[in-house]
């Protein structure tokens, strides 16, 4: 493949000049429509080169706020679940607000409100969770892992764990209340053959452009500079229309409240392109020691004199059109002049 650049065009972009859409999922018209070279094989190439977003979604929303569990008080089985609220956390703030919504859940449902501890260490990055001795019943509640894992992993725990009366419960992995890690950017329009993605479900095409690290805390701005550029190659034939997306880490989900607007700058590049059987001579000439020909890649030089060659030549046919139109309208004055 060759490295050979036909046209270039630098496109900063922000998600607040949209023709349609959100921040989060948006599209652009572009004024001049782009379009593969037609007299030699081609191809575009999206190489991405910086990226800005503000770290004003919501990592914990809708979609990953609900704990549920299992209350056992005296024989009795309570199923329920309760969610924390929409927001970014830090381990405090996430153990105070969990605790919370779950005592208010315990006295919805059984009117049970136990004084239940929480402490972190920030030595081992654990959390150790104490419920109480309950001189009136024996009691104990089972947290699920099963659908709803994120506040579990979120508190340290990979799999369905327990709170008995009168004992503690430690967390089995190290908490992270900041499930998003990375941001990923996607795109509907710019159709890419060579990229792959096994994130969700097994390797399959994507239209994943590039993963952006989150590497600073909530209401920060996250800036990437990427030296060398991401580079996808398209199947596009004609760029008339770009659509951009920004994801969470599982793909699942729109960024929630992102409601703030960022900006990127791109590189849309025309690159020559080679028919396998072009491939194959030019490899076989290399085997055989003979010099590779002018087109194994073509220089700027002869795409030039291809072109001045392509201008003189419509040059020549306009010159023959115009002829054509003033014999016709000679034919046409004499028909008049007759006709007198």
């Amino acid at each position: 493949m060759s490295d050979t650049i036909i046209n270039s065009y630098n496109y900063y972009i922000s998600s607040a000049q949209r023709d349609s859409g959100s921040p989060a999922d948006f599209t652009i018209f572009l004024k001049t429509p782009l379009f593969l070279n037609g007299t030699i094989a081609s191809e575009f190439r999206f190489k991405l080169q910086y990226i800005q977003v503000p770290f004003s979604f919501s990592q914990f929303n809708t979609q990953n706020s609900k704990t549920n569990y299992i209350l056992t008080r005296n024989g009795i089985v309570y199923n329920s679940d309760f969610s924390i609220a929409t927001g970014n956390y830090n381990i405090n703030t996430f153990l105070t607000e969990w605790i919370t919504k779950l005592k208010l859940s315990l006295v919805a449902i059984a009117g049970y409100n136990p004084l239940i501890t929480a402490t972190y260490s920030s030595d081992t990055n654990l959390c150790t969770f104490a419920l109480p001795a309950d001189i009136h019943a024996d009691t104990s509640i089972l947290f699920l892992n099963t659908t709803n894992i994120a506040v579990n992993l979120a508190l340290g725990f990979n799999a369905n764990w327990t709170l008995l009366q009168n004992s503690s419960t430690t967390s089995q992995i190290d908490v992270n209340v900041s499930p998003s890690r990375n941001l990923y950017l996607l795109s509907d329009t710019l159709i890419q053959g060579r990229t792959f993605d096994a994130i969700n479900t097994g390797i399959s095409n994507s239209n994943i452009l590039s993963i952006v690290p989150i590497s600073v805390q909530p209401n920060q701005y996250i800036t990437m500079y990427y030296n060398p550029a991401i580079t996808s190659i398209l199947n596009n034939a004609v760029i008339d229309k770009i659509n951009f997306q920004l994801k969470d880490q599982s793909l699942n989900n729109d960024l929630i409240d992102f409601d703030l607007d960022y900006t990127l700058f791109f590189i849309i590049e025309e690159h020559r392109s080679f028919t396998s059987r072009e491939m194959t001579e030019n490899i076989s000439n290399l085997r055989a020691g003979t010099s590779m020909p002018q087109s194994f890649p073509p220089q700027f030089d002869d795409v030039e004199q291809r072109r001045e060659k392509l201008m003189r030549a419509r040059g020549k046919l306009t010159g023959k059109l115009l002829k054509i139109k003033d014999e016709l309208e000679n034919k046409i004055l004499a028909t008049d002049k007759d006709d007198e």
